[in-house]
């Protein structure tokens, strides 16, 4: 399951082709995350995070240059989702180190 957070605006487009995006610092993306437009159009990916630690900005490198966007884009995050399969035990019908299962050495 695949999830959005909001990136950020762009603020210009650099001379080597990156659009730089002020980022909220309490939630700084990953870099090589995914961006998108809030159609869910692919736009480019994190390239890297620069500027001081109160106000970063994000390096976006776009996947094609003359379709460039600038409003808010947003990050895909990868959702694990809930806890199912997490159990004790390694198989299923196994039950982890019970007081009659533990090694010895």
């Amino acid at each position: 399951m695949k999830k959005l957070r909001e990136l950020g605006k762009v603020k210009h487009l650099s001379r080597s082709g990156m659009l730089v995006v002020s980022v909220n610092p309490k939630q700084l993306p990953k870099l090589g995350a995914e961006v998108v437009t809030r159609k869910m159009e692919k736009i480019g990916f994190v390239y890297d995070i620069i500027g001081p630690t109160s106000s970063p900005f994000a390096l976006v490198k776009p996947y094609r240059l003359d379709k460039i966007v600038l409003e808010d884009l947003f990050v895909v995050i990868d959702y694990g989702g809930g806890r199912e399969g997490k159990g004790k035990g390694g198989r299923k019908g196994e039950g982890g180190r019970k007081k009659g299962n533990r090694k010895r050495s």
